[in-house]
């Protein structure tokens, strides 16, 4: 009876050391989808991660087996997310910042055929290189204009190859390539990550940004309301704690008559206001209980009041305040 040894390739052990030696120095330990990405585009989006993260391809017995050997407590949770075309993303960052990095950086790849377009596909006005022969029957069967002009073929007018939902066909697809256009956009999707002890997934990863902003700051109305209502001081509201409770002060004093000689224009402002409100009920009820002249002046008064009310939030002169209360005294004695 024999016994058969298998032999593991040498390159094998060193990939499995070297990912096992990145797992248990990275903070962050993540996996993208890298379906459909080619050896170009995935290029751009490594240059893109420069300095923030690193993705390393490897087969996923290999990883699956690195993460096996990671003493990391909770890694081996994210041997499950390892199947089909994955690999490595490693960095410091947090994942949900990666994540958002990701979606926000895409590769430009060129269409296939059967593809659908996410968006109008636009050939611009140009001259192709291409000298005269069957590529402008080419371009007349796919209806993009052209002619022929100082020897090479011309594409005459910025046209809609393709518009948006729809298929591309084998034809255009060729062209497009052709052309050097590539209007189709790849990027990595990071479907599961370690960090802190724990693995998340994708759907934890989708974070309205704008809701959230708008929650931070209806929390922080709230808590600037319950600093001010409770009366507990912080740095920041006790200039708006100080406001409240002299309004509050001062609304106290207006409503028991308490004089106060720095509020004497706002007591004066009150009589004259009740005064006018007096003198025009009267009226309301007898028109003769209120000679004509005086009548007369009430309204004036009044107009003059409506006209005023807009501004009287703007800082005034000294001379307007004094002006101000001759008038009140005026009005005011016109019941003495």
């Amino acid at each position: 009876m024999s016994i058969y040894e298998k032999t593991i390739p040498q390159w094998k052990v060193d990939s499995v050391e070297k990912l096992t030696s990145i797992i248990s120095e990275s903070k962050m330990i993540g996996l993208v989808n890298v379906e459909g990405v080619g050896a170009k585009q995935l290029q751009g989006i490594r240059d893109s991660l420069r300095g923030s993260a690193i993705i390393k391809m490897s087969r996923n017995t290999l990883m699956i087996r690195a993460l096996e050997k990671s003493t990391k407590k909770g890694m081996k949770d994210l041997i499950e997310f390892v199947s089909g075309p994955v690999a490595f993303v490693f960095s410091e960052q947090d994942p949900f910042v990666l994540s958002k990095f990701l979606s926000e950086n895409k590769a430009a790849a060129p269409a296939k055929g059967g593809q659908i377009s996410p968006k109008d596909i636009v050939i611009l006005a140009m001259n192709t290189g291409v000298a005269p022969g069957p590529f402008i029957s080419e371009l007349a069967g796919l209806k993009i204009p052209s002619r022929v002009k100082g020897g090479s073929i011309h594409i005459t007018a910025d046209t809609v190859a393709v518009k948006a939902g729809d298929v591309i066909s084998n034809a255009m697809a060729m062209m497009l390539s052709r052309l050097g256009i590539e209007p189709m956009e790849l990027q990595l999707t990071l479907i599961a990550a370690y960090s802190d002890g724990e693995v998340l997934t994708a759907d934890s990863f989708v974070i309205d940004l704008e809701a959230l902003f708008s929650q931070v700051l209806l929390g922080h109305q709230y808590a600037v309301n319950l600093s001010i209502n409770t009366g507990i001081p912080t740095e920041e509201t006790m200039p708006l704690i100080i406001t409240k409770a002299n309004m509050e002060a001062k609304s106290l004093v207006m409503t028991i008559g308490f004089f106060v000689p720095e509020m004497l224009n706002d007591f004066l402002s009150k009589a004259n206001s009740e005064a006018l409100a007096l003198a025009m009920a009267a009226s309301e009820k007898d028109p003769e209980a209120i000679p004509s002249e005086i009548l007369g002046q009430v309204k004036t008064a009044v107009a003059s009041t409506e006209a005023v009310a807009p501004e009287a939030a703007q800082p005034e002169e000294p001379e307007e305040e004094e002006e101000a209360e001759e008038e009140v005294a005026g009005i005011g004695g016109l019941f003495g």
